[in-house]
């Protein structure tokens, strides 16, 4: 029989800590919904889909092309500020089928919607982003600025 230490303590401590962030945080999605840390995903508004984003950067201004296939130029919202850029889109469709002789009636209804919030580059000129809309593909071309966020030096005292 082996000797009984503190660390066997710890190690038993450490087993009823691990068991409980697995209780409390546990992987399946819907176990115990009210205890878990939502994700990134869950703080966006309800069914919708985060589109695919490539950027990349010239000289002169940062592109951001973004896929939103399926949806019309008139779905697209797209806010900017010094800090982020937000693309919104929302879809909604409804076809009705209607035949009088046969007593049927029927409605489909249906709703896409994407969301996406992008810091914004450093150096951009919020002011006079340029957006066009084609085949499924948004693009954002981002003009840069000259000036440079400003920085300072503090002292200590």
């Amino acid at each position: 029989m082996r000797r009984y230490t503190i660390w066997d303590e710890m190690r038993r401590m450490q087993e009823q800590m691990d068991a409980l962030f697995d209780y409390f945080f546990a992987e399946s999605r819907g176990k115990y919904p009210l205890l878990e840390a939502p994700t990134s995903t869950e703080l966006m508004p309800v069914n919708y889909r985060k589109p695919l984003v490539d950027m990349t950067e010239t000289d002169k201004e940062v592109i951001a092309t973004i896929e939103l296939p399926g949806v019309e130029k008139e779905d697209i919202q797209i806010n900017a500020t010094e800090d982020n850029i937000e693309i919104k889109v929302e879809k909604k469709d409804e076809k009705k089928e209607e035949d009088k002789k046969k007593g049927i009636y029927k409605v489909e209804r249906s709703y896409a919607g994407f969301y996406r919030c992008i810091p914004t580059p450093e150096n951009v000129d919020v002011e006079n982003i340029n957006a066009t809309y084609k085949n499924g593909v948004l693009e954002l071309k981002m003009p840069k600025t000259e000036t440079k966020k400003k920085g300072k030096q503090i002292s200590v005292k």
